[in-house]
Parts: C-alpha cells; sequence; structure tokens
C-alpha cells in the first residue's frame, strides 16, 4: 500500500499539522525490544477504515510514520505533547498544562479515527489528565480508538520513554531525559473514570506493571 506521507524534520513540523514520510529519517539504535500484543489489534481496528486519521501524542518519530503510512494509508498528526508538557515543567507553570494541551488538539470533534497516547498519562497529575482524555473521547469518531501504555512501578520519572515501532507486534523503546516528576499511576478503575464514554477493547498487563491497553468508542 503506497504511503500518503513526505517526511518532515521534528522542528519544521507545526501543532495540527499532519506530518508526511517517503524518506524518513534513520532512528539511533539501541533500545529495549518490546512484544506487543495490542498493536496487532489496533491495526485491525483501523484496517477497515479508508485513510484513517491519527493522531500521535509523541515525537515524531520516523519509523511510526512509516510503519502506518504503509499499514493503513493514514493521514497522522504529530503533536508531541511530552514536549509541550517539558517546556510548562522548565517554566514552572504546569498548572497551566490542562488549557495547553487541549489548545494543541484543535480538531474537530468526531474526525479522529485513532490516537496513539503511548505513555504520556503518567506524567500527568489529574487535572491534566482529565482535560486530556476528555478531549480525545470528543475527537473520536464512534468506532476510534485509543492506544496507549498506562501505570507502571511508583516512583520519580527521571526520562521518557520514546517508542519506535519495529513491525506488527514489534516496538523498541529508547529512553530520553527529562524534569524529573512523579509517577501519577493510575489503576483500571481511573483509567475508565479518565475515559468515560469508551470501552477497553484489550488490556495487557506487562512485567513492568505498566498495562498496554486499547479503548474503542462504541458505534
Amino acid at each position: 500500500m503506497a504511503s500518503l506521507f513526505k517526511w518532515a524534520r521534528k522542528e519544521d513540523v507545526s501543532p495540527a499539522s499532519p506530518v508526511t514520510s517517503s524518506a524518513p529519517a534513520a532512528e539511533p539504535s539501541g533500545g529495549v525490544a518490546l512484544t506487543s500484543k495490542v498493536l496487532p489489534k489496533v491495526l485491525a481496528s483501523l484496517a477497515h477504515v479508508s485513510a484513517p486519521v491519527l493522531i500521535d501524542l509523541g515525537p515524531v518519530v520516523g519509523a511510526n510514520v512509516s510503519f502506518f503510512g504503509e499499514q493503513l494509508a493514514c493521514k497522522i498528526f504529530v503533536e508531541d505533547l511530552f514536549a509541550e508538557r517539558e517546556a510548562h515543567a522548565r517554566a514552572g507553570t504546569l498548572g497551566a498544562l490542562p488549557e495547553a494541551l487541549t489548545a494543541r488538539l484543535p480538531h474537530e470533534h468526531g474526525t479522529v479515527d485513532g490516537v496513539l497516547c503511548w505513555d504520556f498519562f503518567e506524567y500527568l497529575d489529574k487535572p491534566s489528565a482529565q482535560a486530556l482524555a476528555t478531549q480525545l473521547v470528543a475527537l473520536l469518531r464512534p468506532g476510534g480508538i485509543v492506544y496507549g501504555f498506562f501505570g507502571g512501578p511508583p516512583g520519580a520519572l527521571t526520562s521518557y520513554t520514546r517508542y519506535a515501532v519495529e513491525g506488527p507486534s514489534t516496538l523498541r523503546l529508547r529512553q530520553v531525559p527529562t524534569t524529573s516528576t512523579p509517577r501519577y499511576v493510575r489503576v483500571v478503575r481511573d483509567l475508565n473514570r479518565l475515559f468515560e464514554g469508551l470501552v477497553t477493547a484489550e488490556s495487557v498487563l506487562l512485567k513492568n506493571n505498566t498495562r498496554e491497553t486499547l479503548f474503542r468508542k462504541p458505534t
């Protein structure tokens, strides 16, 4: 399936702009490989949608842009909310983060087929997490999905994880330094409250106590 993308460097990508790629930059070597049981179900959920619209809440990762473009012929908006949170943490303005996160997602409600949120919610306090989750639920079309990693052991976070998709069931995880923050651990009950209006289509508890989860908006 031909890709709909042309590559843009990370610094050239503006909020709410689709990233496109035919010659993505090479990803750095190293990191930890992870076999995903949920990613194949993400692909299956979107395979029947013609030119699906995806939002990636992480940084621009060439492997991901290429993979989803080739697999789904999709349009993908890379918002990099990790960078947004880091900027507020450094500036001491985390109280303004809920409004900043929703402002970074100005898409029309009911127009998005899938969201890749990775483990971003681990870095968000309750007001920020609720504001973002509410916005994501509103953006999804009926049948749309949210794919992410939630939980992990309690403790301080001094890096975030960059997820690079290497295949239909394989991810490579690399650590990138960030401003220290407590990990906001949320159990299944908390996640259901955050994403009210979605149903859990798949949930797998990994060895590091992180939960790989697929939410779906009912049709």
